[in-house]
């Protein structure tokens, strides 16, 4: 086969080049095109293939001319051809068929003269539709962008045939095509994209409420004929004539005869299809009453009749016909078994993908190779492994199966689901094992996680995190995509996303997540060793990492052998070493410039840091997530985007407000908020206050409090513009409390030039809607300064725990309190305590829970009259009670 269309099926052009010669473009396709439709009104059945070349032929003849009348014109000499590509390509036109044709060069596109004038013509302007009488939308491509093709785009190129063509560039094209596309890809695609309509088509070939032509019937019948076109790339021409039934071919040309009529009729009820495809191709029960029409002219109403009844029947006979043909051409190949590469032992089955040359592998090393190469397969094309290889190439693995070189290439495969991968190697025992020592142990283990849903064992758990990577890398290319084509200079900070930064990782580093999270709990690290000897802990929690026994440092050591560069197990080291960094620093306190330094020092750089947040989230994507710890995930966002300007320090940290429209004054306020607003989180709420925090600090005695929400996930955050005073944060505690809401966190600010404040509260996620009144209770609260009497301490409620209160940082104090008992209303009463007895000014709050432990840390100055030692002992006489 040589991939050239059949010209037999072709109509003659060159009665329509004489034509266009003798009455010009414009009206050869206004005659032509009449005549064209005249003939699909006539009651010729059999004029299904000669409707559709000739329809084709008018506009092929008409580009032809357009074409070389503006190669000449130009003198454009570098190799150049229009050609038509899919059912142009097969000159299988309809009435409302798009026009595919394409513009190949063998030259530079970008800034290509010709090329402009070309898209000049066709795209910007009218004047190919007026010299022409039809638009033709076509798009260039240069021999370069062969390697891209894929999916409907690289099917479309099967039925690549030249229109205008001087120097045979159409043949280089599909030559080079060929010898660069994957045949298997190609099949799979096919496949695939048109299963569900062949299953449709045989489930409902007697239909008449609803048929579309297009999908359910031609495209069954292509899909067969590009099963058999993909494997040499050939023109679909090639296998209509190699076909051994003359009747399946005429069954497809007869759907083509009652398209072309079918698109001629005026639609009398609403159609609707799937987006990129005709409403014009959908058949009602209205259109399988009207095949009366096409009845010669001189017919009776009983002629009419019978008529109709005859296509009706041939068109339920060309239905089933066309079914048939496709399911019969793709199982066929499926029972023959498809490799997937020339020469390759991996096959595609009815079952799935088959290894035929691993029964006769002789040593643990070939028999592993060859299961590898398998899953790798499985994986890359996104295909299941046959079931039954189950008793051939991976009969009783666990005893023979070990680490090799695919097993690095397993993790860097950029497509398909690793998690799925190990799905299948989890059916059968002891194979993780010999890969990952520990394993085994490991995904028979308790912690604290399957203590408390009590509904799987840990393996399943953690290809969950795996399929949850996977997920995020695919939105995170997504987001980028669409980033990249709307994102403009004023665009204002959006903050990060787990997603993006997935997708930002280069490939070792999302490989070192991938074995990151495969591998988490199976070296023995230092913290593991400190907690297996803290006797306070339950046994499941004390023994629930460091399962191979095998030190951190040396775990890794030989995966070097299995594929996997020195960079990435690096990175692995680091990523186990440090999987509670975040966490950690969440429960230590608040991101200040310096805790995010010593943050960013660990990391290194950036990449490192940016592989240690994907993995944390994805780690925490189910089990402490953020639907159900939005603050941590606030926490953990704020100190990587800190830390990573670190790496990446802005000329202009203002930037983004004056991008939003602010003004120097408002600038000149904002900015004495501090660094720690300008390069947090908060800064993107901004935009809501920046006009009323102007008129707190220049109308301070007529500018109440103002108060709002912002959603975060599943929960919120309180932000407060007030003008400051001490005691404000105990105040509006208090009026939280009293209303009967918890804290998670806070962060306050101060621009102490201007007496102003800038809070922010992370509610705990709430059961039930906020109030609509709430902003209001707040406001009044604040300009009332309420829950801050003396006598307000009578009705605080009971703080039953251990108080100790340390130097955070320089003149810098945090009082942390520890509490087993009644939670309701502690951080209200610690507030009060602080502000009332200690005197201190509070900037900052974080509570968490860990172990049916409750801790609360409050971040405060203390006067100059108070020590340490006496603010200790103001804490000892005072808190707890």
């Amino acid at each position: 086969m040589t991939g050239i269309y059949n010209s037999a099926m072709l109509a003659d052009e060159k009665p329509i080049r004489d034509l266009i010669r003798t009455i010009g473009p414009h009206a050869t396709h206004t005659r032509l095109i009449a005549e064209n439709d005249a003939l699909i009104r006539s009651a010729d059945l059999l004029c299904g293939r000669q409707l559709a070349a000739a329809r084709t032929a008018i506009h092929t003849a008409l580009v032809q001319d357009w074409a070389e009348e503006l190669q000449h014109r130009l003198d454009y000499d570098r190799p150049f051809a229009v050609v038509a590509l899919g059912g142009t390509g097969r000159a299988e036109m309809a009435p409302c068929s798009d026009t595919d044709f394409a513009f190949l060069f063998d030259d530079a596109l970008e800034g290509n003269p010709f090329l402009l004038e070309i898209q000049r013509q066709v795209l910007h302007t009218a004047e190919f539709e007026r010299r022409c009488g039809f638009q033709c939308q076509a798009l260039p491509f240069s021999l370069d962008d062969i390697p891209d093709l894929e999916g409907k785009q690289l099917n479309t190129f099967i039925d690549l045939r030249p229109v205008f063509d001087p120097q045979g560039l159409t043949a280089i094209f599909r030559e080079r095509i060929r010898a660069t596309f994957d045949p298997f890809e190609h099949f799979l695609h096919v496949r695939s994209f048109w299963k569900e309509q062949w299953e449709k088509a045989t489930a409902e070939s007697e239909r008449l409420d609803r048929f579309d032509i297009k999908n359910e019937g031609l495209r069954v019948f292509l899909a067969a004929i590009w099963t058999l076109a993909g494997a040499g790339f050939v023109h679909s021409h090639e296998i209509y004539g190699a076909l051994d039934d003359p009747r399946d071919l005429a069954a497809y040309d007869f759907l083509l005869r009652i398209r072309a009529f079918v698109h001629s009729r005026p639609k009398t009820s609403p159609r609707t299809a799937a987006p990129g495809n005709h409403t014009e191709d959908i058949l009602g029960f209205d259109d399988f009453l009207s095949f009366g029409e096409l009845a010669p002219a001189d017919a009776d109403d009983y002629d009419r009749f019978r008529f109709a009844n005859e296509v009706r029947a041939r068109l339920l006979s060309a239905r089933r016909r066309i079914a048939r043909f496709a399911i019969g051409v793709i199982e066929r190949e499926l029972h023959r078994g498809r490799t997937i590469s020339p020469g390759s032992p991996i096959v595609f089955g009815v079952g799935g993908l088959s290894h035929l040359a691993a029964p006769t592998a002789n040593t643990p090393v070939e028999r592993s190779r060859a299961a590898m190469q398998l899953l790798l397969a499985a994986q890359h094309y996104g295909v299941a492994v046959d079931r039954a290889e189950l008793q051939t190439t991976f009969r009783n693995a666990g005893d023979w199966l070990e680490p090799v070189p695919e097993l690095a290439a397993l993790f860097y495969e950029s497509r398909g689901s690793l998690a799925d991968t190990f799905e299948f190697l989890s059916q059968l025992d002891g194979v993780e094992a010999n890969l990952f020592p520990g394993y085994g142990e490991f995904e028979s283990s308790m912690d604290a996680r399957v203590m408390i849903e009590r509904s799987s064992l840990r393996g399943a758990l953690e290809r969950s995190k795996t399929r949850y990577l996977e997920q995020f890398v695919r939105d995170g290319h997504e987001m980028l995509a669409r980033l990249a084509r709307h994102h403009t200079a004023a665009e204002v900070d959006r903050g990060v996303a787990v997603e993006a930064e997935a997708a930002r990782l280069d490939v070792d580093h999302l490989v070192a997540v991938k074995l990151a999270l495969k591998t988490k709990r199976l070296p023995l690290t230092a913290s593991d060793e400190v907690r297996r000897r803290d006797a306070g802990r339950p046994l499941h929690e004390r023994f629930s990492s460091g399962f191979s026994e095998i030190p951190l440092a040396s775990y890794y050591r030989n995966y070097a052998m299995h594929g996997f560069t020195t960079e990435c197990l690096a990175v692995v080291e680091f990523l186990i070493a440090n999987r509670r960094a975040f966490k950690d620093r969440i429960e230590a306190g608040l991101n200040d410039a310096h805790q995010v330094s010593e943050f960013a020092q660990l990391c290194g750089n950036e990449h490192r840091l940016r592989a240690l947040f994907v993995f944390t989230c994805t780690d925490h994507a189910e089990w402490e997530s953020q639907e159900s710890d939005p603050a941590s995930w606030f926490h953990s966002r704020e100190l990587y985007t800190k830390a990573l300007a670190q790496f990446r320090p802005q000329a202009n940290p203002l930037g983004f407000l004056q991008a939003a429209g602010y003004g120097a004054e408002e600038l000149q306020i904002l900015q004495n908020f501090g660094e720690d607003f300008l390069s947090s989180n908060y800064r993107s709420y901004a935009n809501r206050f920046g006009t009323h925090i102007l008129r707190l600090a220049t109308q301070p005695k007529s500018t109440p409090p103002k108060v709002s929400f912002v959603s975060y996930g599943p929960s919120t955050i309180i932000v407060v513009a007030a003008r400051d005073y001490r005691g404000l944060a105990a105040s509006i505690t208090g009026a939280l409390w009293d209303q009967g809401l918890e804290l998670r966190q806070a962060h306050l600010f101060s621009a102490s030039r201007y007496g102003l404040a800038l809070d922010f509260f992370h509610l705990a996620p709430q059961q039930e809607a906020l109030a609509a009144d709430l902003p209001r209770h707040l406001e009044a609260a604040i300009s009332q300064r309420r829950f801050i009497a003396d006598s307000d301490e009578e009705v605080l409620p009971p703080i039953i725990g251990r108080a100790t209160l340390h130097e955070w940082r320089p003149q810098q104090y945090c009082l942390r309190f520890e509490s087993s008992g009644e939670t309701r209303g502690l951080v209200s009463a610690l507030t009060y305590k602080v502000y009332r007895h200690l005197r201190g000014n509070i900037f900052g709050l974080n509570a968490y829970t860990a172990r049916q432990t409750a801790y609360v840390s409050v971040y405060h100055t203390l006067p100059r009259d108070i020590s340490l030692e006496q603010a200790r002992a103001i804490v000892a006489a005072r808190i707890p009670d």
